[in-house]
């Protein structure tokens, strides 16, 4: 099969978190490139490719049918989840948004609280607001992880419904489940690292956040 997204770019790595034999909803789908791989690669039977735009709509309705995929993938014109109803899908990607616009998007559809579903997000910024919000409502992070794509990090995190909301403090949502002994999260995490050291300096209440941080990522080199 000739690849439609980039090995080991942001893209691929929410293709290898979404279940085998789901079906999907992909939010914010853009060409449909995401759900075009997973259906000639045959991990998932069909997909919902969902836009806030019809323009990128269209574009991922030619590529769609250029792989003469049109009576596996639907194109559908929705705000967020809100065109998709629960029964339709299994495996929910929410990608290339920020982190808040995620949060909102998934406190805007509370039929993802169930147990048979799947998220696989991945947040362009503000992740600790996702995995805030995540913990907090009752979502247990099933695997999270980094990489290093066009020379920027970015994390994908897949999580599941339980019910057993939990206290997060900033140090958690910063980090979440990502592992500082994997060379791709100590580079994202270092570039947080980045940003918090520039935010402190107008706000000293960040600095012990930041002195945490600095410690886990000196004692993982």
């Amino acid at each position: 099969m000739n690849r439609i997204l980039k090995p080991c770019g942001r893209l691929s790595l929410c293709a290898e978190m979404v279940r085998e034999g789901s079906r999907l909803a992909d939010i914010g789908t853009d060409h449909g490139y995401l759900p075009i791989e997973l259906c000639l690669s045959e991990k998932i039977p069909s997909a919902l490719a969902c836009d806030i735009n019809p323009l990128p709509l269209r574009s991922a309705e030619e590529n769609i049918a250029k792989y003469h995929l049109s009576n596996r993938i639907k194109t559908r014109l929705s705000d967020g989840l809100k065109e998709v109803r629960p029964d339709e899908v299994d495996d929910v990607v929410i990608a290339g948004m920020g982190g808040e616009l995620i949060r909102d998007i998934l406190t805007a559809a509370p039929w993802v609280k169930d147990e048979a579903k799947r998220l696989v997000l991945q947040p362009m910024t503000h992740h600790e607001d996702l995995v805030l919000w995540l913990y907090e409502n009752g979502f247990a992070i099933i695997d999270q992880t980094a990489v290093l794509d066009d020379g920027k990090y970015y994390t994908v995190l897949s999580a599941q419904y339980n019910g057993q909301s939990q206290p997060c403090d900033s140090y958690t949502a910063l980090v979440g489940k990502l592992g500082l002994d994997d060379e791709n999260s100590r580079g994202f995490l270092s570039r947080s690292l980045h940003n918090l050291r520039n935010k402190s300096k107008g706000d000293p209440a960040i600095l012990p956040l930041v002195r945490r941080l600095e410690e886990a990522i000196r004692e993982s080199e």
